[in-house]
């Protein structure tokens, strides 16, 4: 068993689940801040679960409680230790990010940490704390803004991941979130 820190949560990674709980903070008032716990945890939870049945590749639920829940352990490596070795799999992320947008899903923390790649050679979507429900192009578009940053970022010696992750989101059916990237990369400049 291993536990880590995230900045709202202790996830608890167990050999076959991984546990999240949100943490108390303690400079909210207490009632608020049950609150604010509860309906997140509630958020991710359904959009975890409209994702799986819209056909993503994300953990199921397993079990859930007002400010924690349990979740399948997805085994394999994050995207960005194997995107080197294999770039072919950031086509196989187009799919489900373009799917993710289908469903009106925006993921908020849309990076290659947040890809695992299977011992199948699946791509599955994790981490969804900071996700929500939304049918705006620009939400979408922003989403897919933080994507493209770090694929020319993080993996910059490996130039073809963002075309080939473009062209199969386009393939996809998701073009209007294209045609929008541009206008939000123009103001993120201006920022």
């Amino acid at each position: 068993m291993k536990t880590l820190q995230g900045a709202e949560a202790t996830v608890t990674l167990q050999e076959h689940s991984v546990k999240k709980d949100r943490e108390k903070k303690k400079y909210r008032h207490p009632k608020l801040d049950n609150k604010i716990r509860t309906e997140r945890t509630k958020q991710e939870t359904r959009i975890l679960e409209k994702a799986r049945q819209n056909g993503i590749q994300v953990p199921e639920i397993k079990d859930t409680g007002e400010t924690s829940f349990e979740m399948q352990r997805i085994l394999g490596k994050q995207l960005k230790e194997t995107l080197e070795d294999k770039p072919e799999t950031v086509q196989k992320l187009a799919v489900q990010v373009a799917r993710l947008h289908e469903a009106n899903i925006i993921h908020g923390d849309l990076t290659t940490s947040n890809a695992i790649l299977t011992p199948e050679n699946q791509v599955y979507i994790i981490d969804f704390g900071l996700a929500t429900h939304s049918t705006r192009i620009e939400d979408k578009a922003v989403d897919l803004h933080l994507l493209k940053q770090i694929l020319q970022t993080s993996h910059a010696d490996q130039e073809n991941l963002w075309p080939n992750f473009k062209q199969k989101y386009g393939e996809q059916g998701e073009k209007e979130v294209l045609e929008k990237l541009p206008e939000i990369e123009e103001r993120a400049r201006y920022k």
